[in-house]
C-alpha cells in the first residue's frame, strides 16, 4: 500500500470530508449527508462466487444514518487511474 493510498484513506476517514465528497459527488454539492449522521463501518466484505467464499476490503465505508433510520451504506475505492470495471466488481460483492 503506497504512502498516497494511506493518506487518502486517513483523509477520508474523517465524516466531514466524507460528507463533502458524497455530496458532491452525488448530490452536485448539495448538503444532504451530514457528518453527525455517519458512523464508521466495517471495511471488511464477504460474497460467494463460483462456489467459493472471497474478501474484499473497501478503502473506506461509512453508514448514513437519518434519525434512528438506516439509510445507506457508503464505500469508497481510491484508484490511481480510471477501472471500469469497477463498479461491477462491488455491486457483485454485495449481491453474490
Amino acid at each position: 500500500m503506497g504512502v498516497k493510498d494511506i493518506a487518502e484513506k486517513n483523509l477520508e476517514a474523517f465524516n466531514d470530508v466524507f460528507a463533502d465528497i458524497v455530496n458532491v459527488l452525488l448530490f452536485k454539492g448539495k448538503p444532504l449527508v451530514q457528518e453527525n449522521e455517519l458512523e464508521a463501518d466495517t471495511k471488511d466484505t464477504m460474497f460467494k462466487a463460483d462456489g467459493e467464499l472471497h474478501e474484499q476490503e473497501r478503502d473506506v465505508s461509512k453508514i448514513w444514518k437519518n434519525g434512528e433510520i438506516r439509510i445507506s451504506i457508503l464505500g469508497f475505492e481510491n484508484q490511481t487511474r480510471q477501472d471500469s470495471d469497477m463498479p461491477l466488481r462491488v455491486i457483485s460483492e454485495r449481491c453474490g
